[in-house]
């Protein structure tokens, strides 16, 4: 290895390489020669990779060498963040032989929320409020705060200006709602919603309590709204000490942000105030052109990766044809490589009217039908940007009538995938998830057994639970946590075991009369074999075609982001008056761009959704978008047309 003034760099080899790829790549497959340059760096760079181009596979193989060469100098870790845990998912999966090394201490793998809250943010908190905090609830907040409002003298005027406000307001149909909206402006000034009128200035009695009761909720209650842990995260960053630099940079000498592009503005403060790159290797990864979780409106610019940003641009997803078709709406790099080259296979645009939009479906599967494309195991989607039932203009549910944008996850049925998903919050130290998470398994488990309010008979929601919890049993609960958040062996069966023995302990409490609760549960809650996965929707968005059985799912292209199809289907839908196909024509030579931000939004949606499939694109476009830029489109794309 070499040395420098406070850096070491590790000397890759070709047979270092290989060995990699025999562990995670296909026989015979092999990284191309821009991969291997981001595994060969070892020193602070940002990489820029393409849509499919195994980006996550190349972290894996740095770990994996990484781990060869464990332990580092001085006791030293590596620190992977991503925003999922797919990342841990992946290391346990694909480096089985590595992980347990990976996923213990020194190192640290987890999301980049999990890592600000746990090491920035609630540090901070425990600080100015000399507790932990309890919860991060927006309802919960509400409710304590109208309590104290209506209980304290102290905060009359408040309550009197507040519960005007409501009363003639007419945004909410609930105070607690009103209370949720409640915000301080940046001039100090008390306001309430989207209200153009502010409530009271900063110098009135009115703001000077609002501002006392939050203070008091975090220091005698422990109790915040998500948008009030925004901001005091942002002032934990802001006030970081330079020795809390210089504490992380050694104690890390490795850290990998995986789609980076996805950070806000205060994850990538956090990174850039904790980390010094010049000290530690820092490496993001990332695509900007794929950043579409900020929305048109939010002002956070795009990650830009530095000049000397390594690039990824081989894609061993799809084939050249669709590379070329979405090379023109990437915005820096226009160059992509594909692994399977040109195959004839040339993306296709349906034609269609508005009137006869049930063509398009139809078309989709004649597509599939004519490439070949009806493995029972193949996947295949059909997206759009617009979901909303209330939306003017197309949207998804204008080519499908049963799309349910609101279709919720099967996984709250099963009590196993709750215990997992409470097992998997409390390793990566997320305490508050978890809390939430025993609530709403609490729900479901009353729900099941027939547990009803002792007084109005009905069932118990997630708010009375809630409101339950912590009125009655406040300090019963707060244990249960207490032992939750101390737990040493965080798995499957001890959570399942702890869950057990307190939800049967409450239960007693309340005079429920069976010794175990779990007796009265139906066996499908209870089937560990019919566990689903998280991402799995219901069979609601799921479309069966009548010629070879295919399911084709329908989803958002958010929802889509970082997935794989067989073959896609792109669908035209509209916001704000106008469509995002024509949206961006300009990109393709048509017209001009417009001064919206939307117009650079439709973009990287349309970038994000036409790069998901491996064999099949196809485009819904309508007739008018069609026939104003119909000669662009004759050299890369098969023009189907539906209105004949």
């Amino acid at each position: 290895m070499n040395k420098g003034d406070s850096m070491v760099e590790w000397e890759i080899s070709d047979q270092d390489i290989e060995s990699t790829e025999k562990l995670l790549l296909p026989e015979e497959a092999h990284f191309p020669e821009d991969a291997r340059n981001v595994i060969r760096c070892w020193h602070s760079a940002d990489v820029a990779a393409c849509p499919g181009s195994g980006k996550t596979t190349v972290l894996l193989a740095k770990l994996k060498l990484l781990v060869d060469r464990m332990p580092l100098e001085n006791g030293a870790g590596i620190c992977v963040l991503s925003h999922t845990n797919v990342a841990v998912d992946e290391i346990r999966k694909r480096l089985s032989g590595y992980a347990g090394k990976l996923l213990s201490y020194p190192n640290y793998i987890g999301t980049i929320q999990s890592f600000v809250d746990k090491f920035v943010t609630m540090p901070y908190l425990r600080n100015i409020a000399g507790r932990n905090v309890q919860a991060v609830d927006n309802l919960t907040y509400a409710q304590h705060m109208l309590n104290k409002m209506q209980n304290n003298a102290k905060y009359r005027t408040l309550d009197f200006v507040t519960k005007n406000s409501f009363e003639v307001g007419g945004q909410f149909t609930e105070r607690l709602e009103h209370i949720q909206a409640l915000y301080v402006r940046d001039d100090g000034a008390l306001c309430v919603g989207k209200q153009k009128r502010a409530l009271a200035g900063a110098d009135k009695p009115t703001t000077k309590q609002y501002n006392a009761l939050i203070a008091d909720l975090l220091k005698y209650e422990g109790i915040m709204r998500y948008q009030d842990a925004y901001s005091y995260a942002k002032t934990a960053v802001d006030a970081l000490p330079e020795t809390y630099t210089e504490l992380f940079s050694s104690r890390f000498r490795y850290v990998f942000i995986d789609e980076y592009q996805d950070c806000d503005s205060i994850q990538r403060q956090a990174i850039a105030a904790i980390f010094n790159s010049a000290k530690c290797t820092v490496i993001k990864i990332g695509d900007s052109d794929q950043a579409i979780y900020n929305s048109s409106e939010d002002k956070t610019p795009d990650w830009v990766p530095q000049d000397s940003y390594l690039p990824i641009t081989t894609s061993c997803r799809y084939n050249q044809e669709i590379a070329n078709v979405i090379c023109k709406l990437k915005k820096g790099n226009k160059n992509i490589v594909t692994f399977a080259g040109k195959t004839g296979d040339k993306p296709i645009l349906l034609i269609f009217d508005p009137e006869k939009i049930d063509r398009v479906i139809s078309g989709f599967i004649n597509a599939l039908e004519t490439h070949n494309l009806y493995d029972n195991k193949g996947i295949y989607k059909a997206i759009g940007a617009v979901r909303k039932k209330d939306s003017s203009g197309l949207k998804i549910g204008s080519y499908w009538s049963e799309f349910d944008g609101s279709a919720k996850k099967q996984s709250e049925y099963n009590y196993w995938v709750l215990v997992d998903e409470i097992t998997t919050s409390l390793s990566e130290g997320n305490l508050y998830k978890a809390e939430r998470l025993v609530r709403k398994l609490l729900c479901r488990i009353f729900h099941y057994a027939k547990v009803r309010h002792p007084i109005s008979g009905k069932e118990y929601s997630i708010t009375a639970i809630k409101r339950t919890l912590d009125d009655e049993y406040r300090e019963i609960y707060r244990q249960w946590i207490y032992e939750m958040s101390r737990m040493q062996n965080i798995e499957r069966e001890t959570i399942d075991c702890l869950m057990r023995q307190k939800i049967n302990e409450l239960l007693k409490i309340k005079n429920f009369n069976a010794d175990d609760i779990f007796d009265c549960l139906p066996e499908y809650f209870l089937d560990k074999v019919a566990v689903v996965s998280q991402t799995e929707k219901t069979e609601k968005n799921v479309l069966i075609d009548p010629i070879r059985g295919r399911r084709i799912e329908f989803d958002t292209i958010h929802g889509v982001k970082g997935e794989t199809h067989d073959a896609t289907l792109y669908l035209e839908t509209d916001r704000q008056g106008a469509s995002d196909l024509n949206r961006i024509l300009p990109y393709y030579g048509v017209g001009k761009l417009g001064s919206s931000d939307l117009f650079d939004y439709s973009r990287k949606l349309a970038y994000v959704g036409m790069s998901r499939p491996k064999k099949l694109l196809c485009v819904a476009m309508q007739a008018k978008t069609f026939e104003k830029s119909k000669g662009v489109f004759a050299d890369d794309w098969e023009i189907i047309d539906l209105r004949e």
